[in-house]
């Protein structure tokens, strides 16, 4: 299949990246050749225009990206980045860290302003290290991240994940721990009876909305595997918690999913996911939107593929396959599988979609988080 090239200067490098016009012709993207759709594709899945990557720091592994824009225009960021040379699994160790960016524009480039977490900043540090997974959000003329962090006394690694919360009053800091237990908001219940008892790896890849007079933290559980996982939410009446598990999953995958960002536009709610292995969708690596009225409850029925692969929309085939064939570029997956989507709403309306690359495009030996202008179209 034929793809459209332009060519664009992205930090001072020529790279070519490739905008999909498959979209009138076959409502396809490449990725899905020889698959049966499950769900139908968004139109900003067949629109989206590749930017580029958004950070440039090859001496650190930079992953969740999370974005928001100011009333002066400028868009800051809170990511989790970690020291290149302790490869791809640095994210889950004591120098993994959270940072502040901030770009003029949405396609940036970003620069780093401060860390403003690490595992030296836990008020516990037995029990709290390597924070990770931050979402940034503004509510309440407040600005909130929310995150994971690592148990290190746990007797498995990475079995014991909690939800926390940081709150500031400028976007610039200080930020301080929320409510009255270091920050952790959620945590995997200690009932049996609960869906969340016995958690694989505990709760994580946290999400937030303001519904009403209420605020919902969604988070990733799944027990007794970690593939089995689906979403849930705790509610509170107040910002800082405490918070209360629902009593059952509000997602309906048949498959892996991960990485929400919860968003809203209009009357709808929306979850923004990976689909890891492409049994909700039908193809490996795509990005899903799901929507709801209530916030509570999200079905396949009525979500969309939001985006495909890096590959669907950069390159040609044999530019591909030169970059795979290359050992010293860094890949996550072979697919060019998206992770940790955002959105970023200019004027209220998603107009950018960020997420962590499977594949460094430039041929670096990091990981990479890309930019993409997509059509809203109010998410259909």
């Amino acid at each position: 299949m034929k793809r459209n090239m332009i060519r664009t200067s992205v930090f001072g490098a020529c790279l070519w990246l490739c905008c999909s016009s498959l979209s009138a012709q076959t409502n396809r993207l490449p990725s899905a050749e020889g698959k049966e759709l499950k769900i139908p594709y968004a139109e900003m899945a067949l629109t989206a225009e590749l930017l580029g990557p958004v950070v440039d720091e090859p001496e650190w592994y930079v992953w969740c990206f999370s974005p928001l824009m100011t009333e002066d225009g400028k868009v800051h960021a809170l990511v989790s980045r970690w020291p290149a040379a302790e490869g791809m699994e640095g994210w889950s160790e004591k120098n993994a860290e959270i940072a502040h960016y901030v770009a003029d524009r949405p396609e940036g480039p970003f620069k780093y302003v401060r860390t403003i977490l690490n595992s030296e900043s836990f008020p516990d540090k037995k029990t709290m290290m390597a924070p990770h997974n931050p979402r940034l959000e503004y509510v309440d003329g407040k600005y909130i991240c929310l995150f994971i962090c690592q148990d290190p006394s746990f007797p498995v690694k990475c079995g014991n994940q909690r939800v926390c919360m940081m709150v500031a009053d400028d976007i610039n800091g200080p930020w301080r721990f929320a409510g009255e237990n270091n920050g952790i908001m959620v945590s995997a219940s200690k009932n049996p009876e609960h869906w969340t008892y016995q958690a694989a790896i505990g709760a994580d890849n946290p999400a937030f909305l303001k519904i009403g007079k209420k605020y919902y933290i969604y988070y990733k559980c799944g027990t007794p595997k970690q593939l089995d996982a689906k979403y849930g939410y705790a509610v509170s009446d107040k910002l800082e918690g405490p918070y209360m598990l629902c009593d059952a999953p509000i997602t309906d995958n048949v498959s892996y999913i991960e990485d929400a960002q919860a968003f809203r536009v209009g009357k709808q709610n929306y979850l923004l996911t990976t689909d890891n292995f492409g049994n909700n969708s039908g193809v490996f690596g795509n990005l899903i939107l799901w929507k709801s009225k209530d916030g509570r409850s999200f079905s396949l029925k009525d979500a969309k593929i939001a985006l495909g692969t890096l590959f669907d929309y950069w390159g040609t085939p044999e530019e591909e396959k030169r970059l795979k064939e290359d050992s010293r570029v860094f890949f996550r997956s072979h697919s060019g599988k998206l992770e940790r989507p955002a959105v970023l709403k200019v004027h209220g309306v998603p107009q950018y979609l960020y997420g962590a690359g499977g594949a460094n495009l430039r041929g670096g030996s990091v990981s990479e988080t890309y930019a993409f202008k997509i059509n809203w179209n109010k998410g259909k």
